[in-house]
């Protein structure tokens, strides 16, 4: 007999900020202004947050009714101390950090509303790359250091992925690249530069962790390169403890989607407002 109630099909949007992404204090120059208030208004609309790990599981089992209805999942890109530390900016003041923003989400709602709130935080893992970054890209006051990852994995609210060994950020000094072409990840390529960004990430991570990261690889800038995605991934994925990529692609993960190229939706790029975040989830159900 068929459960008419089962739902039959996988189609789960990933919402994307990035904390270091303050230019202001309005909802739609600030992403910690935007996730507060989205937070808000996900659980208004009756959508569950359920953890990225639990969304990749039922891909790999085909099993779409051990999701919630209207299920989400929140990212984070990129792993600077905004995820974790309330911080005084010094253009826009005092800022909440994403995991206080979450905590916050607890206390005004209760403990019982989204339980199983959850968001990965997808870091920049080379310790040298982080210094050049929080020079070139924050103010240079040491807040890209790894020190709050192990805190953080343990609380239960962030878990800690994969963004990347240095990003192939334009800002990394040559002395430090592996491979050509900085300012973007696509023409990542050859298992040498494949592992250069992700198998020794996955070690450091392993080792600043003190357990394994969550088993998710986020690419930087969206990029997803072929030889990446379609060889190095699903031929060293299991073996290296990772079982998903995620692009930024808009769109809603689906069960159609290719593990190794899971979409998300973007901040700032791909809604400015409230409404617009509105209409983007009524599109993915």
């Amino acid at each position: 007999m068929i459960n008419a109630s089962r739902r039959t099909r996988i189609r789960v949007p990933v919402l994307t900020y990035h904390s270091v992404q303050i230019d202001g204090a309005d909802y739609g120059d600030n992403d910690h202004v935007a996730l507060a208030a989205d937070l808000d208004l996900i659980h208004a609309l009756g959508w569950t947050v359920i953890p990225a790990t639990r969304l990749v599981q039922a891909l790999q089992e085909g099993d779409d009714a051990s999701l919630p209805e209207k299920s989400l999942v929140l990212t984070f890109d990129d792993g600077s101390w905004f995820d974790w530390h309330d911080l005084i900016h010094p253009a826009c003041g005092l800022q909440r950090g994403f995991a206080g923003i979450l905590r916050d989400f607890r206390t005004r709602h209760g403990a019982g509303a989204q339980r199983f709130l959850h968001a990965t935080s997808f870091v920049v893992v080379s310790p040298a790359a982080r210094d050049v970054l929080d020079q070139a890209c924050l103010i240079g006051q040491g807040w890209w250091t790894d020190e709050w990852w192990p805190k953080a994995q343990r609380e239960g609210l962030i878990g800690i992925g994969h963004h990347s060994w240095d990003h192939r950020h334009q800002v990394i000094p040559p002395e430090q690249r592996y491979g050509r072409d900085y300012g973007h990840f696509r023409t990542v390529a050859g298992e040498q530069e494949c592992d250069f960004q992700i198998r020794q990430g996955m070690d450091y991570l392993s080792a600043c962790l003190g357990m394994p990261p969550e088993p998710l690889f986020a690419y930087p800038y969206g990029d997803v390169p072929d030889y990446l995605a379609d060889v190095y991934f699903p031929a060293h994925g299991a073996s290296l403890g990772l079982s998903a990529g995620f692009s930024t692609e808009p769109a809603p993960v689906t069960d159609a989607s290719n593990l190794w190229r899971l979409p998300r939706f973007v901040c700032r790029r791909d809604w400015n407002t409230p409404e617009q975040l509105r209409a983007v989830l009524a599109d993915c159900q």
